[in-house]
């Protein structure tokens, strides 16, 4: 039987950060997030972990006789969707991006504004025992905030759908990992 059991992720934990377009990563692997202070952790996330989609318009071309020859794609997208647990000042600026948070004697005022587009860099940290990886999306935005339940027997969570745009060499996100199972001979 072919396969490795070595192969197969489980993620067993994960943080998200945020911090504007064109913000250096760490120096390597090793190097925490908060060694660059740009970055800002998101918080929490739900144990639903996260989902990336993938959406494309196909067109298919047959022959006479009905073979299909082939097959064009065009206007892909790529997303992650998350679900962030804490109600803090990065979340608060991801869902609403434009607005303002003033803090005068011990009160917040938050003041939520129609949502200004705003592109930001994502990382997505994600552990499997030894095994680390940071997926970085260098530019996407919240394009969807999930509806938020306020409720006495349901935790207030954010979720959030981030579309992940291409560079000029159609990259979406690079991952980084020390993985062994993922390395080239």
């Amino acid at each position: 039987m072919a396969g490795d059991i070595a192969n197969p992720r489980l993620w067993t934990g994960a943080d998200l950060w945020t911090a504007p377009v064109g913000t250096a990563l760490p120096t390597n692997l090793d190097a925490a997030m908060t060694t660059v202070p740009a970055w800002k952790a998101v918080g929490l996330l739900s144990e639903d972990g996260a989902s990336e989609s993938r959406d494309e318009d196909t067109n298919d071309f047959y022959a006479w006789g009905g073979r299909l020859i082939r097959t064009t794609r065009s206007k892909h997208k790529r997303s992650i969707k998350v679900t962030c647990l804490e109600d803090n000042l990065v979340v608060f600026g991801l869902t609403n991006p434009g607005s303002t948070v003033a803090t005068a004697d011990g009160v917040n005022t938050r003041t939520v504004k129609v949502p200004k587009s705003e592109k930001r860099s994502f990382v997505l940290e994600m552990v499997d025992g030894d095994i680390d990886r940071r997926r970085h999306i260098p530019t996407g935005e919240v394009t969807e905030v999930g509806e938020v339940t306020l409720s006495e027997s349901d935790l207030q969570a954010f979720e959030l759908t981030i579309t992940i745009y291409p560079g000029a060499d159609d990259s979406l996100y690079v991952d980084y990992d020390n993985d062994p199972q993922g390395a080239v001979a």
